[in-house]
């Protein structure tokens, strides 16, 4: 799933991801795909200040290798569930 978001962003489309976050757990890293599409991601930070979402978009901006700038949480800005919008270059 992620490789194909990969190469559609790479081919100039933009994606939308449903992501699962799991904050405080000592890794950062994606940890897999759900069933649903969902994706899974640990996140070392606290869901407090917005750290724990300026870490996902720095996870996904290295992941996808494109600029954070490129990267909107567009719903679920305080919930673990997140819909987040990615841009082309």
């Amino acid at each position: 799933m992620l490789t194909e978001a990969k190469k559609k962003l790479q081919e100039g489309q933009n994606i939308i991801l449903k992501i699962k976050v799991t904050p405080r757990s000592g890794k950062h890293e994606i940890s897999g795909i759900m069933e649903d599409g969902t994706v899974k991601i640990r996140l070392k930070s606290a869901p407090e200040q917005s750290k724990a979402n300026k870490e996902l978009i720095e996870l996904l901006s290295d992941f996808f290798e494109i600029p954070f700038q490129h990267i909107m949480i567009i719903k679920g800005e305080t919930s673990h569930l997140k819909i987040v919008e990615i841009h082309p270059k």
